[in-house]
């Protein structure tokens, strides 16, 4: 497991759609993000941000070492002479390490994104190639980069990076021209799919703070569709089903029906319709639809009968029975703009039950790229789970309807609710075991450690453990569970990098997931990287604005702004969060110490007596052996600070 540097400049890996940003933040205005925005006046290229020409782009006074990953890659040393290695795959290396934790991979990642189509012994036998090769270009210089049986690893204290230099610029994204690793071709799937989301961090990083920053996973339109990698569509669309039966997407238990006398929703999805369509807007409308049967299926644990493949034929001798309401989306393409509606309606009399829209760039769309539109299917499973809660009441389906009243019990947190879905999630699994319901109880295990229900934990993380185990034995495609696991293994095995691709693989299944995002955003925290947690944690809560778990995506927003140092942003969203919450621990702790720092001491003490009278006592030396994640890092020590400042006892 690597550890993370907790330095400011290092980037994990996430898919953040750009724009509010697509799959972080995107807002009503969008832009058009293009990646040459030739036509714009205010263009910039990388070198041209700097003040530097195309060979000398930074300061030779600062490091020995200057990687180029704007453009065509490459790597100078002091002198300027080109330490490039000639293989695209060397280059391809160096640029990962570049880009991830503390410059540091695992033998076994690299392997799996650059050789994934050959067998362990050869990938292997390729990658030692590969850093032969690099060693060889270094010469004298070789110990840049280093390399045990586990890890790869660049020195990072001896490279300066041209990108880090363009963020410095407050340059918008639609005024760099240079792509991120342009031109490199490795024809490897693991590898497009990396790149992809890499490039979607750095537009997000270029308009972080601006009013229409959106993290969404964004595809790049420097591509033609037919030559997207396997993020393209944003969800696998599923086989074509025998003629008249409802189409299953990932997300129910493949290995179990329902027992006899046990019946299951399904809910019919309607055929889009299309007004105005041109070039791309077909193909767009599908992978949306997609998303919404996706989303619903892995959210709710619902069927799902889309219409676009074949009238249903729902048998009750299949022990299935459609929900009286049905979803469909409606696209009008008009100029450079497309709306996009939502509704939901009667089966019978098409009467209305829920509408939204949103209208967004056309051309962002047909990419693939949609925006703040996915906020649309976010609200339509929340408006899903509350009509089976309120108004789906046939006795044959009492059992169907537990996960949701679980999830339900979990975010309302306190100790007899999480005893209580935990109940509901055991009696779930007896009727039908599905993946997100070990999930769900897995997850459970991170509030009962976190909030200190128990002196003794060891049990409680081992139980999360084997939970985790089988959600993705069960299904290890449902964005649910991933993003649910990868919380759970970073939250308390502190294993960043293997969360972060279950975060990434999530996000590409689902980028319409607000859960996925927050969570994501919370490991950002753990490993140091506040200023990212931030930006996620705005496209959070554009994602998730009518969420009935909005308080917790606040609190996301509340703790990454306070480890961020923003505490006057901290105390707005921590407050907003603890109307609904008024003894969630995490809150009072982050409340508390921002407070503090804001020179409140009033109202930081008035939070610390709550702490203290929400977990019968709080101390410095109990809450850093209590093994909460980030009290390592800048942020953490911001937290401790505040705390201290705050009155805490240090015993």
């Amino acid at each position: 497991m690597l550890q993370f540097d907790y330095r400011k400049s290092i980037d994990l890996p996430f898919g953040i759609p750009i724009s509010l940003p697509g799959c972080l933040p995107g807002a009503a205005g969008m832009a058009d993000w293009s990646l040459d925005a030739r036509s714009s006046t205010c263009q910039t290229s990388a070198s041209e941000a700097t003040g530097a020409g195309p060979v000398d782009r930074m300061n030779k006074g600062h490091d020995p070492f200057r990687m180029f990953l704007l453009g065509p890659f490459a790597l100078v040393d002091a002198e300027g002479r080109s330490v490039t290695p000639k293989s695209k795959k060397a280059q391809a290396l160096l640029a990962m390490l570049a880009l991830s934790a503390r410059g540091s991979r695992s033998r076994i990642w690299l392997r799996d994104k650059l050789w994934s189509d050959r067998s362990d012994d050869q990938a292997a036998a390729s990658l030692r190639q590969a850093l032969l090769d690099i060693h060889k270009t270094l010469g004298p210089a070789r110990d840049l980069l280093i390399a045990d049986k586990n890890t790869v690893w660049l020195d990072m204290d001896r490279l300066v990076l041209d990108t880090e230099l363009v963020v410095r610029t407050n340059r918008s994204a639609d005024q760099i021209t240079d792509e991120l690793l342009e031109g490199i071709d490795i024809r490897d799937p693991e590898f497009e799919d990396w790149l992809t989301l890499e490039r979607q961090n750095w537009y997000s990083r270029l308009n972080v703070g601006q009013v229409h920053d959106v993290f969404e996973p964004r595809q790049q339109p420097s591509r033609d569709i037919a030559k997207h990698s396997a993020l393209l569509p944003l969800t696998g669309a599923p086989d074509v089903p025998r003629q008249g039966k409802p189409v299953e997407i990932a997300g129910s238990n493949p290995y179990r029906r329902p027992a006899d006398g046990d019946w299951q929703w399904v809910m019919v999805l309607q055929p889009p319709i299309v007004v105005g369509v041109g070039e791309g807007g077909q193909i767009a409308a599908t992978r949306f639809q997609n998303l919404i049967a996706k989303a619903i299926t892995d959210g709710l644990a619902i069927g799902v009968s889309d219409l676009s493949f074949a009238l249903p034929d729902i048998e009750e001798s299949e022990q299935r029975i459609s929900l009286p309401i049905c979803l469909q989306l409606r696209l009008t393409f008009d100029g450079d703009m497309v709306m996009i509606e939502l509704v939901m309606k009667h089966l019978i009399n098409n009467r209305i039950h829920w509408l939204s829209s949103q209208a967004i760039n056309r051309t962002q769309f047909e990419r693939g790229e949609f925006g703040t539109a996915a906020a649309l299917i976010s609200q339509a499973v929340d408006q899903l789970a509350y009509f089976l809660e309120t108004q789906a009441n046939d006795r044959r389906l009492s059992q169907d309807g537990l996960l949701i009243d679980a999830v339900n019990a979990i975010f309302r947190l306190s100790r007899s609710d999480l005893d209580n879905a935990e109940r509901r999630l055991e009696e779930q699994i007896q009727y039908q075991p599905r993946s997100s319901t070990f999930a769900w109880l897995s997850f459970i295990r991170t509030f009962q450690v976190g909030q200190r229900f128990n002196a003794l934990d060891a049990h409680l993380i081992e139980e999360a453990q084997a939970y985790a185990r089988k959600a993705l034995e069960l299904d290890p495609q449902n964005s649910v569970s991933l993003a649910l696991v990868g919380h759970v293994h970073s939250f308390l095995f502190g294993e960043y990098d293997y969360a972060a691709n279950l975060f990434e693989k999530s996000i590409r299944l689902n980028p319409a997931l607000p859960l996925s995002w927050d969570l994501y955003a919370m490991l950002h925290c753990y490993a140091g990287q506040p200023d990212k947690a931030v930006a996620m944690a705005r496209w959070v809560q554009e994602l998730g604005v009518y969420s009935p778990h909005k308080y917790y995506f606040d609190t996301t927003k509340c703790i990454a702004a306070a480890l961020a140092g923003d505490h006057a942003a901290a105390i707005a969203a921590g407050e907003e969060a603890l109307r609904a919450r008024p003894n969630f621990n995490s809150l009072l702790r982050y409340l508390a110490s921002s407070h503090a720092h804001s020179n409140n001491l009033g109202g930081a003490r008035h939070y610390l007596q709550r702490l203290e009278a929400v977990e019968g006592g709080f101390s410095i030396n109990a809450f850093r052996g209590s093994g909460y994640p980030l009290l390592d890092t800048g942020g953490g020590q911001i937290l401790i600070d505040g705390l201290l400042k705050a009155g805490a006892k240090l015993r």
